[in-house]
């Protein structure tokens, strides 16, 4: 058995030798592939500019302004949506509990109506009046000039909301900050 072992593996080393001469000879008969030489390019020809006999300076005209920067204007007149009767519910009811001097309550309800209507105006100059009840003057800002980006283009809640600001600012002790606000309040 080991003797038939031996011969296998020399007959294998025999074939793959034979296998291997094969594949260089094969390799060795065939042409060289040639590779062509490089091309130079030719050397730039010289090339003369004529001097003119005089120099003329023209004078080139100021460009004219084509393209103005275009800057967006906010419409004079927003359509107004129509409140939700739940948020006519609740702003009714959060006035009931500030006149009864439950700010709180009235907070928490203002809060309701704004996640229900989240772009309303009258919810965030509630909300914002509420919070300066609570003397919470930061997160009454805070509010007030949310509603400021809500009601851009209209003139008259845009001078109602920064009253409201300056009114704050006051109220926080911030002079300087108020007086700015009622300066943007006059702008409207």
């Amino acid at each position: 058995m080991t003797f038939f072992y031996l011969s296998c593996q020399q007959s294998t080393r025999h074939l793959l030798s034979a296998i291997l001469l094969l594949s260089v000879s094969a390799c060795s008969t065939m042409p060289p592939v040639s590779v062509p030489a490089p091309v130079e390019p030719p050397p730039p020809a010289a090339v003369s500019i004529p001097m003119p006999d005089r120099a003329e300076i023209t004078v080139v005209p100021e460009p004219v302004e084509i393209n103005k920067a275009i800057v967006p204007v906010s419409p004079a007149i927003i359509e107004t949506r129509q409140q939700n009767d739940a948020v006519i519910a609740l702003l009714n009811s959060a006035e009931a509990a500030q006149q009864q001097g439950d700010f709180k309550s009235a907070q928490t309800t203002l809060q309701r109506a704004q996640r229900i209507a989240p772009r309303d105006p009258h919810v965030y100059y509630k909300l914002a009046v509420t919070h300066r009840n609570l003397e919470d003057y930061k997160m009454a800002e805070q509010v007030a000039l949310k509603g400021v980006s809500i009601v851009q283009g209209q003139r008259e809640q845009l001078r109602k909301f920064w009253l409201l600001i300056a009114d704050i600012r006051m109220q926080a002790g911030n002079i300087t900050a108020a007086e700015k606000a009622q300066k943007i309040a006059e702008r409207y």
